[in-house]
Parts: structure tokens; sequence; C-alpha cells
């Protein structure tokens, strides 16, 4: 049997060998004949007739032996570029399907694995269940700690998601801050609830690298995906929900609805008519007074819009604003309502200041300041007598964009303030970076502050460092006359709210030049009920 196998394998290698030749024979004929090489070869041997045959031998040899050394570098080389293709191949068809940074399902590839449960694998009793997330307050964190940092929260957001997903669920990023959640076929419709839920719960705890400390939020849009639903259409859908999420606080879930569909009709007819509105001069400014504290005073306006439809009636501002801002239309009406209170208030009978808010839409457009000046300009009313109130939210995607911008506004001669202050993580590093006049205490912080342990210790804490920059301070949402003795006990500079009145239209602004708000009412019995004098 021993000998068997040798013969086999002797043979085998015979073979092989033979083989080996044969097709060596096949590929090297054409190549040298194409190259003349037995003519030369001729030549070369009718010139060396006095060699002899071992050395004519060896030099073939020798020559065969290159030759297949050639061919099997060759082959080798040719076979690494294959791998080294096809490993390139793999990679594009990994990118073309993850997210490079997170590592989970990009866009395309989310909605390429949805739409195909919709069309095969989705019954139509037992739906599946999307998770759109928007990640609030992220677009700081680059400014505040890093692109490093933002890199790693997302990455670190990927993980909380695919953990709460669990098996059977899939994760997307979609792009940005941008996420989706495909939650597990197990999951009916009240546990997507809390599953949102838990996807809310999840981000909103912090995010800890080192030192630094993250804290994020997310707003979800949940929608039922169906057997024969359009994925894109569903997306659309999830983002709907989403916005509406946002809108009514953040950090929060909202499902889909039908009616968001008609919202969304109805928000569009009230864009078309806010167009004609602002063309027409039809959004006016009204007016709200601040107050000196020092004498109680009125010495400015804040210039607050107001649109009254001819068929829909008074559409409040926090709906036309927003709506105005997602359809572009927000520089425009801005300056439009600047331009008629620079008019009404240029003649009043005392110089009071406007104040006029600026929202990041507009803080962000390259020509808010040339457009800020030819208002100035044309209308004559003097620069002293504007202050601009831009939000935190506003500056701190870039401090550096934002100082250019402030300092450009300030080149032309009006003051600037920032509105809202305290009601963000990052308000320090606004005051520190940016060069304001002024500050607004929010008026959460403000509105029954004298009842209010938490809010008096945070406002005392803003004034003193207001004193300390050399900035003054302004108390907005004063409603009662308590409220007014607490700010005034802390020496804030003015005051602001519905104590002293409402927006009222340029026509009502003589009540406060007249003298009928001239005085206010003095506290001293307020003052000391609060500070227990």
């Amino acid at each position: 049997m021993k000998v068997l196998s040798r013969l086999k394998a002797k043979l085998h290698w015979h073979h092989l060998v033979h083989g080996g030749i044969f097709l060596m024979a096949i590929v090297l004929f054409p190549i040298l004949g194409e190259y003349e090489v037995f003519e030369s070869f001729y030549v070369f041997s009718r010139a060396h007739e006095d060699w002899e045959l071992d050395e004519l031998a060896l030099l073939v040899v020798l020559f065969t032996v290159a030759l297949l050394f050639s061919v099997v570098f060759q082959a080798r080389h040719l076979r690494r570029m294959a791998q080294e293709r096809e490993a390139m191949r793999k990679s594009a068809a990994a990118n073309a399907r993850h997210d490079p940074l997170t590592g989970v399902l990009n866009r395309r590839a989310f909605k390429t694995v949805a739409g195909e449960l919709a069309r095969s694998q989705i019954s139509d009793d037992a739906p599946r269940y999307i998770a759109l997330m928007d990640l609030d307050k992220f677009n700081p964190v680059n400014s505040l700690h890093g692109h490093e940092v933002g890199d790693a929260t997302l990455q670190e957001v990927a993980e909380r998601l695919k953990l709460e997903a669990g098996t059977g669920g899939t994760v997307a990023r979609l792009g940005g801050d941008e996420f989706a959640v495909l939650l597990s076929a197990k999951v009916n419709g009240v546990q997507a609830e809390r599953a949102a839920q838990r996807l809310v719960h999840e981000i909103a705890q912090p995010f800890n690298f080192g030192d630094s400390a993250v804290f994020i939020g997310a707003s979800v849009g949940l929608v039922a995906l169906r057997h024969g639903d359009d994925i894109s259409e569903v997306m659309r859908r999830a983002d709907k929900a989403m916005g509406v999420a946002k809108t009514q606080g953040r950090g929060r879930f909202t499902w889909y609805d039908a009616d968001l569909d008609r919202q969304a009709m109805d928000r569009e007819a009230i864009a078309a008519d806010l167009r004609d509105a602002i063309a027409h001069e039809q959004v006016v400014p009204w007016f709200q007074p601040i107050v000196e504290l020092g004498d109680n005073r009125v010495s400015g306006v804040e210039i607050l819009a107001r649109w009254i439809h001819s068929e829909r009636g008074s559409i409040p501002p926090g709906v036309f604003i927003e709506i105005a801002e997602d359809s572009g239309q927000i520089g425009t009406l801005g300056l439009s309502v600047l331009r008629q209170a620079c008019v009404a208030a240029k003649d009043w009978a005392r110089p009071l200041t406007l104040s006029f808010n600026v929202s990041g839409v507009q803080f962000r457009d390259p020509n808010l300041v040339p457009s800020i000046r030819m208002v100035l300009e044309g209308t004559g009313f003097p620069p002293e007598r504007l202050i601009v109130e831009v939000t935190e939210s506003s500056v701190i995607d870039d401090f550096g964009v934002a100082r250019a911008k402030l300092e450009e506004l300030k080149s032309i001669g009006v003051a600037i303030a920032l509105d809202d202050f305290g009601t963000g993580y990052s308000s320090l590093a606004a005051l520190q970076n940016l060069p304001f006049d002024r500050l607004k205490i929010d008026r959460s912080f403000v509105t029954d502050i004298s009842n209010n342990l938490e809010c008096q210790k945070i406002v005392a804490g803003i004034v003193s460092l207001a004193q300390g920059l050399h900035l003054e301070v302004t108390a907005e949402g004063i409603e009662t006359v308590e409220d007014l003795a607490y700010v005034s006990y802390l020496q804030c500079h003015r005051a602001q709210g519905f104590l002293f009145e409402k927006a009222v239209p340029a026509a009502q602004v003589g009540d406060f030049l007249d003298g009928k708000w001239e005085r206010l009412p003095t506290v001293p019995v307020a003052l000391a009920k609060v500070v227990g004098t």
C-alpha cells in the first residue's frame, strides 16, 4: 500500500510538472515569437560557436528560471492587487450602508431596510414602529467642548440607541444630529410608546468624557410602518410628529396624527398670507414700556410684532414668527417692523429707546447689519436710541463669528443686549466672550420671585455678576408689586412686565409720554414685606 501511494504521488507530481510546462509553453511561445527571441538566440549562437554545450545549456536554464520567477512574481502581484481591490469593494459597500462616525446604518440603507420590510415582511395586523429622533441643545456642544467631544457624544448616542433598540431593532444616523430607530417586530403600540419614552430618558442622561459633562435631550416622532407603505411618506410623517414634539417643549415624543397634515396645510396658507401682509405693512409694531427703577420713569420700549389677519383675526406672534422663520421671511418681517417702529418713535415727545429682538435665523443673515444701517439712515432714527437684543441660542454656535457680528453692529452706534439670560447652560461663556452692553434676566426667574427662594438666589447672582462686568440689567416678567420690590432691592437698573403695561399700539404710546405712566407707585410696604425689614 505504501508503494502504491508513493507511485500515485509520483504520477500526480509528474502530471503537475508536465502540465505546468505545457501551460508555460503555451503562454511563452507567442510571447517569444512576438519579440523574435528565437531568431535572436540563433544569431547569438552563430556568433559564439566556440562556446561549450554545457555553457549554452546553463544559459538556457538561467533564462528559464528567471522567466519563471518573473511569472511567479507577477502572479503574486496580480493576486495581491485582486485582494486589495476586493477589500476596497467591501469597504465601499460598507461605507455606502453605514455612517462612518457611529457605525450604524445611514439614511439610504435605513430607508432600504424599512422599505423592504413594508413590501414583503410586514402583515396588515402587525405593523412595525419607527422612532425618528432629533437631538436638543446639541449645537452648543462643539463650541463649548470641541468637535472631538461632539463626535464622541454622537457615538455614545448611537450606542445608547442600539441598547434600547435591542435584538431585532435597527438604528440609523440620518445625518447631523438626527437618528432613527426601527423597533423590533415584537413591539406593539403600547410598547412602542414605552420605548420612545426610554429613548428620551436615556438621551437626557449626562454624557461624561473625562472632566467634561455634556447635557442634551431628544425630541421623538413616533409612526407606524404598515404593509405597502411608501417609506418616504412614512419618514415625512415621523418628521412632522418630531416637529410637534419640539414645539411642545422638547424632551418628549409625539405620535403622528392625520391632523398634523391639516395643520401643515394651514401653516402653508398662513405663510402665503404672511408674505402679502409684510408687503403691505399689515404686521405692525406694538410697544411695551421699560421702566428705570431709579426714578420709575419710562425710558424705553420693546418692539413686539402684531398681526391682525383680515379673516383669522389676531394671530399669536409665537405662531407667525415661527412660520416666518421656517418659510425664510423672518428677515423681511423683522426689518419691516423695525422700519415702522423707527418712523413712529422718531417724532415722540421724549427720546425713548427702542429694543429690537433679533432671532437666531436673522442673526446668521450676512445682510443683517447693512440692513439695519439702511433702516436707520432711511428713517433718520438715531442709532444710539436702538438696542439690538439677541438670545444666547443665536450666538452660541460660534463665538468667533458672533463676536464679529456684534462688533459690526456696535460700529454703527447701536447697543447690544443679551436677552433671556439664564435659560441656557452657557450664558456665562456668552458674557465672557462677547461684547454685550446689557443683559435681560428671563421672566422665568422673575415672575413671582418674592415667593421663590431659588429664583431669588439666581437673580441675586446674575445682578452681582452683571455689576462686576459693568453691564446694565433689565428684569423681565414683573407682574406684581412684590416682584417689583424685590428686583428694586437687588438694584436692577430697569424692569418690564404686565405690572406696568402690556404691549400697546403706537397710538397709545402717548399715554407714557403724557404722564399717565410717568410716575409708578412706590413700593416701600411691599419691599418691607419681601426683605423682612
